[in-house]
């Protein structure tokens, strides 16, 4: 983790909720580097968690107990922790009580020294960005006063909501040695998330909207993929939820019927599945391009290092970068944009 930043000017934060870790990046405007978290994005009412959570006693640490419409819930808890609780897994999710419940766990993670938040800067997948509705909406449920807590009350003064990849590009072109390049240059960012795959498109430091896009052959579909394999192999399944908490605690085995099963070999029959036919989509909305030699191509998000390989044999001769935090280059990215526009 980073150092912490100092204690004074406006605070910024970078909040990326996804649909399976939430990542923060925030700090001082005149801070140093700012400190990151990741976290599970699950959420449910306490009515829903094991006996002891009412009285404080079985809450988890890294647990939020938080306030959603009056109602007590508690945020970023393991999947599977409480009972009956599903997982949202759709277009809505930014107007969910679950996304409620967890950014109001951010801000209260945030807002270490006070009760104001100046600028918080986060994303929504490209498609849904594309839609202003859907982004004013946001900004709209963002900005203001929250109550949450019982006793606590948090203030987010301004929201800027931009398109999901766009936080990998302005954390990557923040320390990459090539990134002074990057104004000068076509950039295409891929962010595999568990949701959705998305991809913008940079030529010459502006973003070229037209051949930025989102699919859904995502990370929940990679782990459908993988649970399938697994189930040709040795017959029966561990479960999509179970392969998703190995990958967020960066393990390389599972235990099935009491045995050890290595990953790594059932990850790249399903990345050979998925990845190519997901590539070929943004292949296809690369007509900007048409004639022309893609630059650089920068990979982020909790599933990148999946998608790189078939993204690297449809560009061959392009430059590839991996984000050295691809989990939270999102956040970061956010982090330092919020600077830049800070007041």
């Amino acid at each position: 983790m980073a150092k912490a930043a100092a204690k004074t000017g406006k605070l910024v934060v970078g909040l990326d909720i996804g649909y399976s870790n939430l990542k923060l990046a925030y700090g001082f405007k005149d801070g140093a580097e700012p400190t990151v978290v990741v976290k599970p994005a699950q959420a449910a009412p306490i009515t829903q968690m094991p006996t002891g959570y009412e009285d404080g006693s079985a809450r988890r640490e890294g647990e939020y107990r938080v306030l959603v419409d009056g109602q007590p819930w508690i945020a970023c808890i393991d999947p599977g922790r409480s009972s009956g609780m599903q997982r949202q897994l759709h277009e809505d999710f930014t107007s969910s009580d679950v996304y409620k419940a967890l950014f109001h766990a951010s801000l209260i993670e945030a807002c270490q020294d006070g009760d104001v938040v100046d600028v918080l800067v986060t994303g929504l997948p490209v498609s849904h960005n594309r839609n202003r509705g859907m982004r004013e909406a946001l900004i709209a449920r963002l900005t203001g006063e929250h109550q949450v807590a019982a006793a606590r009350k948090i203030t987010v003064k301004e929201v800027i909501v931009l398109a999901q990849p766009v936080g990998t590009f302005v954390d990557v072109f923040s320390y990459h040695e090539d990134g002074v390049a990057f104004s000068e240059s076509s950039v295409l960012v891929l962010d595999p998330g568990f949701f959705s795959l998305d991809w913008v498109l940079f030529v010459n430091g502006e973003l070229v909207e037209s051949s930025s896009n989102s699919s859904l052959k995502a990370m929940s579909v990679m782990l459908d993929a993988v649970n399938e394999e697994i189930i040709k192999d040795l017959g029966g399944s561990p479960g999509t939820e179970k392969l998703e908490i190995a990958l967020q605690q960066n393990k390389t085995s599972i235990r099935l019927f009491g045995k050890v099963v290595e990953l790594e070999i059932y990850l790249q029959r399903a990345a050979a599945r998925i990845a190519p036919a997901a590539l070929e989509e943004v292949r296809r909305d690369m007509r900007f391009l048409a004639g022309k030699e893609l630059d650089f191509l920068v990979g982020g998000g909790g599933g990148g290092k999946f998608y790189m390989d078939a993204a690297k044999e449809v560009y061959p001769k392009t430059q590839p970068i991996i984000s050295d935090s691809p989990v939270t280059s999102n956040a970061t990215g956010f982090f330092w944009y919020g600077v830049d526009k800070a007041a």
